[in-house]
Parts: structure tokens; C-alpha cells; sequence
């Protein structure tokens, strides 16, 4: 009778397991996942399930206070207690809700700087201000480059601002002033240069930047 080969994950999931230093300890894991391991099952058995580890959760990941983690698991707060004590087993459910929770990237953008942000079904960044403008990953890769471009043309206008300035007083001081030989031509070499530099600070002139083909416009949300 051939021999029943023993249930363990595959070579990529070992790997895997290996390179996150994470020990494939359950049984029925690897029975109920013979082979392939998918990463949410891997992540399960990076923490015993413990007081200590429960409580680390908590206080240092999510940084919840114990009434508050009682009333998103639904318990009592001595029940929480209780188990951060390791007076009563802890649920594995509850214990890897809170993983779960960390791991997520509503958690992410949990954080007061990001408060009102949220990721749409489409991948969209969306931003509760300034008409709730969405983004995508390809918009915010060149938000960089557009600040540059924009930093870039107030630089510009303000060197040509200081350029026609003295070309304004020169042109009103020859206005003012009564016979001078060679006027009229003076004061059309100032009018074109003016005219000149002015077409400059109000061109519409783009820095190209290579973005992908596949790039939206930043729309409303």
C-alpha cells in the first residue's frame, strides 16, 4: 500500500514562511492548505495567541484604550482584562480580529492626518475636502513633478516681473520727457521688449512630464 505523503505547504509557501521567520505550527493548517498557503493564513500563525501578545496588539498597534477594544469585540472590559491576564483563554476570532484590523488599510488611514480619507472600490484615493477630489496611484506618482512645474513658472514670472519693472520706469520717465532726439524710436524698442516679456509670464507653456498613457485627470469623487 503506498505511503500517505504528509500534508505541508508547497516550496513557495515554505519559502515564504521563511523569509517572514514564521513557524507553519498548526496541523490542521496544513491539512485543511496541503499545498498552497495563501498569505492571510500565514499571517495567522506569526503570533502565539496570548495574553501578552493580545494586550501588545492592542496597546501598541492599534493604541485603543481596553473599553474601547471591549466594545468593538463586544465584550465586557473585565473580559478583556480577563484575557490580557491570561486568566481565561483568549478566542482565537477575537485575537486575530485585531490583526486583521491592523493589517488593513482602513487602519492605515485611521491616523488624525488622514481623518475623512478613504479608498474607493475602483482604488481611488478619495479626499473629503476641496470637492472631494479622488486620486489615483498614477496621479499621486507625479505629484512631485507637478509641484516642481509649479515652483518652476513662480520663479520665472517673478524674475521676468523684476525684468519689466525698470523697463516701465525707463518708458514712463522718456514719456515725461519733452524733444529728445530719437524718441519715438526708444520708446517702440521699450513697448516691444515689454511686449515681449509679457507674452513670457502669460504663455501657456507645459513642462512635459512622462507620465503613463493611462493617467486620469484628478476628478471629483
Amino acid at each position: 500500500m503506498a505511503k500517505t505523503k504528509k500534508p505541508w505547504p508547497n516550496k513557495a509557501t515554505s519559502w515564504s514562511y521563511y523569509m517572514q521567520a514564521i513557524e507553519p505550527s498548526g496541523k490542521e493548517i496544513n491539512e485543511a492548505f496541503p499545498e498552497y498557503h495563501p498569505m492571510w493564513v500565514i499571517q495567522s500563525q506569526d503570533k502565539i495567541v496570548s495574553g501578552s501578545h493580545f494586550k501588545f496588539m492592542r496597546t501598541h498597534l492599534l493604541q485603543i484604550t481596553r473599553p474601547e477594544c471591549a466594545a468593538y469585540l463586544r465584550v465586557s472590559a473585565s473580559v478583556i482584562q480577563s484575557w490580557e491576564n491570561d486568566r481565561t483563554p483568549i478566542p482565537f476570532m477575537a485575537f486575530e480580529l485585531l490583526r486583521l484590523v491592523y493589517e488593513s488599510v482602513h487602519f492605515r488611514l485611521s491616523h488624525k492626518n488622514w481623518q475623512g480619507w478613504f479608498i474607493k472600490p475602483d482604488g481611488r484615493l478619495v479626499c473629503p475636502e476641496r470637492g472631494n477630489l479622488s486620486f489615483s496611484s498614477d496621479e499621486l506618482a507625479f505629484i512631485r513633478e507637478t509641484h516642481a512645474a509649479k515652483r518652476f513658472f513662480e520663479r520665472e514670472y517673478e524674475l521676468l516681473r523684476d525684468e519689466i519693472e525698470p523697463l516701465r520706469a525707463e518708458l514712463a520717465e522718456l514719456k515725461s520727457s519733452n524733444g529728445n532726439d530719437g524718441l519715438l524710436d526708444e520708446l517702440k524698442a521699450i513697448e516691444a521688449r515689454l511686449a515681449t516679456l509679457t507674452a513670457q509670464v502669460s504663455s501657456n507653456k507645459v513642462v512635459p512630464i512622462n507620465r503613463s498613457k493611462s493617467t486620469q485627470e484628478v476628478k471629483a469623487a
